[in-house]
């Protein structure tokens, strides 16, 4: 007889998206090149293997898979690093790590890169950490997004020493260090499902553009920011309370 199971799972799915200008409507060989390599199955697979580290998972077994004409997936199957816990406490649900990429070029002069991470684990770590392995203002390890989205999801139960004790533990992103650089808008449904939005600041967001495209125009970065509003806004309610920036 199992002395204690664990059946509690938290999940974190983060959506970044960051445009990448190019100039009368015609992408180029140079533009796909960069986007393939900033966004590389080696590079987003080592973030996936930093993630585990992160939450305390072993890897167990991984697969990848290339898309035509763009588009990675990958998955990482994980279990709780059971030497980190009593021997008595098994964590009996599948834990797993998966991150998919996609490009959306319905914006006049820009394509646009969704990456997403879904991270569910099993074991007691804050999944909100695994943040930090992914997205940064400053590292070409990670990624770099104009706006990313994080939903949390915890479910299951902890108990204490009877089935009467209900312990309630959750988890928050105001729980680690977010970057100065982005605003943070959050819907909370309850404790245990959260969603944010993380939107990059308008002094930031023209920073990182003219810094990488000397001849990028206010109006086009104006334009990109609008973009991502308009597609988020009605969800976080922040349509009239975020300046697009002005030209």
């Amino acid at each position: 007889m199992l002395k204690k199971i664990s059946n509690v799972s938290s999940t974190l799915i983060v959506n970044s998206y960051e445009g990448f200008y190019f100039p009368d409507n015609k992408p180029n060989i140079v533009l796909e090149e960069k986007i393939l390599k900033k966004y590389s199955s080696q590079k987003l697979t080592n973030i996936a293997r930093s993630i585990s580290k992160t939450i305390k998972t072993e890897i167990l077994h991984e697969s990848k898979h290339r898309f035509k004409p763009f588009g990675d997936s990958s998955s990482l199957l994980l279990q709780a690093d059971l030497g980190l816990y009593n021997s008595a406490s098994l964590h009996l649900k599948e834990s797993h790590i998966t991150f998919h990429t996609y490009i959306e070029d319905i914006l006049d002069n820009f394509l646009v890169v969704r990456l997403e991470f879904h991270i569910s684990s099993c074991s007691e770590s804050n999944v909100f950490e695994s943040l930090d392995d992914i997205i940064s203002t400053n590292n070409k390890d990670k990624v770099f997004p104009n706006l990313f989205t994080v939903d949390y999801l915890k479910r299951g139960s902890k108990y204490g020493e009877n089935s009467n004790i209900i312990i309630n533990e959750s988890f928050d992103i105001f729980d680690i260090n977010i970057d100065s650089n982005y605003d943070i808008f959050s819907n909370e449904v309850s404790q245990h499902t959260k969603s944010s939005l993380l939107l990059l600041n308008e002094e930031a967001m023209f920073d990182k553009y003219q810094s990488e495209n000397s001849f990028m125009s206010s109006e086009m970065i104006v334009a990109l920011r609008k973009f991502l509003l308009k597609s988020f806004a009605e969800e976080y309610q922040i349509a009239g309370s975020v300046d697009v920036g002005s030209v």
